[in-house]
């Protein structure tokens, strides 16, 4: 209770009464008290207002698969080994066999195999001249060439898998060749007749140095996916040189 004020009234009267001829005299007090009034404090409970329930939302996300490009063989064709596939992309875009190294396992749907210069067909000769990236896609797990990659002579524009326009397309790295020519060509994946093949200066001696060419990609269909290849140009037939290669995707 909050404070009470209390009030006591308090009354007192004397009264002396004097009786004639009498000596007696008395004194008479006469208290009155009043009740202290009772003030009633009244509690009022807080209200409490609930806080509104919230419903978080739920997103499900359904993973979509993309196709991942690859320079060789085209989609559908299968190889049920990594060294088939391999071989048939080179049969098709040298026109002979290089000698393949072992197949490295990377894991257990990919891995690499090494593509080697010879004079006999048999013999490998002289260091690597490129390394072929393999892996199995598709549903029926068919093995593909993802890459072809060498230091000597690189792609470095446009990116490995990037979609460009069925039209004129620079393209520049670094390479070496024989007398400082190499060759830069492109392909619709599958397809041994190129869309287009230029032939430009270099580094020699195998000193890579820049190149910078124009291959003319109007003759793809959208959706195609073509290989870009560049080799450093050699004196002897069965040598393919230092070579990469990599895919793009034509828009539409």
């Amino acid at each position: 209770m909050r404070g009470h004020r209390v009030f006591i009234g308090v009354l007192t009267v004397g009264m002396l009464v004097a009786a004639c001829g009498d000596d007696e005299s008395a004194d008479t007090v006469v208290t009155s008290t009043v009740a202290p009034a009772t003030t009633t404090s009244t509690s009022v409970a807080p209200t409490t207002t609930a806080a509104p329930t919230t419903t978080a939302a739920t997103t499900t996300t359904v993973p979509v698969e993309v196709p991942q490009p690859a320079v060789w063989p085209a989609e559908g064709v299968v190889f049920t080994t990594p060294e088939d596939a391999a071989a048939d992309f080179l049969v098709n875009v040298f026109g002979f066999a290089p000698v393949l190294g072992e197949f490295q396992v990377g894991d257990s749907r990919s891995g690499e195999i090494e593509v080697f210069a010879t004079e006999d067909g048999v013999t490998a000769v002289g260091q690597a001249r490129s390394t072929l990236i393999m892996r199995q896609l598709g549903p029926d797990d068919g093995w593909f060439v993802l890459a072809a990659a060498s230091s000597l002579a690189t792609i470095d524009s446009p990116a490995a898998g990037a979609t460009v326009d069925a039209a004129p397309l620079e393209v520049s790295g670094v390479g070496t060749g024989f007398e400082a020519t190499i060759v830069v060509t492109a392909y619709v994946t599958g397809q041994a007749t190129p869309l287009d093949n230029q032939v430009t200066m270099a580094g020699n001696f195998g000193d890579p140095q820049p190149y910078t060419v124009t291959l003319d990609l109007s003759g793809a269909a959208p959706g195609d996916t073509v290989v870009l290849m560049v080799r450093g140009g050699v004196g002897l037939e069965t040598d393919p040189g230092d070579f990469s290669a990599s895919p793009v995707v034509i828009a539409g």
